[in-house]
């Protein structure tokens, strides 16, 4: 008898060994992924932190310390998207698309700090990209991952998500924008004024910003209406109509801007509304779907 439950313990525990290996394997890219995402939002905050400390609005560039944190925590995020698609998925929830929307605008900033001054966006962004990345990690997944995309549909998410990270960006600088102006009418020249570059290249930055923004909205209008079934059905039509209103109205006032000038009163509103509407036709519909209902 006691030979026999010898033998069963031994016929089994290999197999319990090696489920339990079979377990560690599964989880430990979970155990990593997590790891990773702590350490890129205490860079992300460690580098808007830094930048707090030492802005000026007088550098035109930010310090090389700052520079090199935008760049690890950037290259730390890229690393968790990569181990994202190693699982042969792409996972377009909520949370998980709200985190590469923050990607792609701090590889953006990370370019463009480079030849613009755009050190306030490191400050403005690089917090909410912290939350970004800890919500995508550790909340619950919403949607559904997709796989086997083909080369047109996957144009067509990599333009949309470029347009509205650019575009965001575009929205930030102008409300950076619209602040300064305001002190500068009042003659109030202290406070965050103090901290900003001149007026004249805030604004040149913020139409570059806009033109980038609109470049990238009709590559994935266009790209949408070539490779996206079904733009006008129950499912898609509000997001179609919304972001279709958003690229005119967009593109008018960029087409303006270079023909006959505009008041940058003027432009802010309508690059503000029009940043409205795309931005409830892209998150509007997987809120209510993901979250709410």
């Amino acid at each position: 008898m006691i030979k026999g439950v010898v033998y069963v313990l031994k016929q089994t525990h290999p197999i319990t060994k090696s489920a339990q290996s079979e377990d560690f394997l599964t989880t430990t890219p979970d155990l990593l992924q997590s790891a990773l995402a702590v350490t890129t939002a205490l860079i992300y905050v460690g580098a808007a932190a830094r930048q707090l400390l030492t802005l000026d609005g007088r550098r035109h560039r930010a310090p090389w310390d700052v520079t090199a944190l935008a760049v690890l925590a950037v290259s730390c995020h890229l690393a968790i998207f990569l181990l994202d698609l190693e699982k042969g998925v792409l996972d377009l929830g909520f949370y998980k698309i709200s985190s590469l929307i923050f990607l792609v605008m701090g590889m953006i900033t990370v370019v463009s700090l480079l030849v613009r001054p755009l050190q306030m966006v490191i400050i403005a962004t690089f917090p909410f990209s912290a939350l970004a990345v800890l919500v995508s990690a550790f909340a619950p997944p919403t949607g559904q991952p997709l796989a086997g995309l083909e080369s047109g549909l996957l144009a067509h998410i990599v333009s949309s998500l470029l347009a509205f990270g650019v575009l965001t960006l575009t929205s930030l600088q102008g409300a950076l924008l619209s602040v300064q102006t305001q002190r500068l009418r009042s003659h109030n020249t202290r406070g965050i004024v103090r901290l900003l570059p001149a007026l004249d290249t805030m604004g040149q930055m913020f139409f570059e910003l806009l033109a980038a923004g609109v470049l990238w909205l009709t590559v994935a209008v266009v790209s949408g209406g070539l490779f996206v079934d079904d733009l006008l059905g129950q499912q898609l039509v509000h997001k179609t109509v919304l972001t279709t209103l958003s690229w005119a109205l967009l593109t008018l006032t960029l087409v303006v801007h270079w023909q006959r000038g505009l008041r940058i009163s003027t432009a802010l509103s309508l690059v503000f509304l029009g940043y409205g509407l795309m931005a409830i036709g892209f998150f509007g519909s997987k809120l209510v779907v993901e979250l709410l209902l």
